[in-house]
């Protein structure tokens, strides 16, 4: 998300890794990066659909991924969840204001 690529420097000032995951294929990441200008965080390929599934987030009619995101802390547990509808984005705002809460 072009959004969370311009405030990258507050999630690391916040010391949070930003990471991309969708079940489309590097290829078409890589493409989707350079047209939107994404260059500093990682876009992570789920072709097989694995992360999807087991993040609950698996969406069969369109064998994709719904979009939502995931706080995770360091000892891997999830300690925040919101999933967006069709054509809804995350605020990055409301994201770090999450991540900031985590001790």
């Amino acid at each position: 998300m072009p959004a969370f690529d311009r405030r990258i420097r507050d999630f690391q000032a916040a010391n949070t890794q930003v990471l991309g995951i969708s079940t489309d294929s590097p290829f078409s990441h890589d493409n989707w990066a350079k047209s939107v200008g994404i260059s500093n965080y990682p876009l992570l390929s789920d072709i097989h659909r694995t992360v999807s599934k087991d993040y609950g987030v698996y969406w069969p009619d369109w064998n994709a991924n719904r979009r939502a995101t995931f706080i995770v802390d360091k000892q891997g547990t999830i300690r925040f969840i919101e999933r967006y509808g069709t054509g809804e984005l995350p605020e990055p705002d409301k994201i770090l204001a999450e991540v900031k809460k985590l001790p």
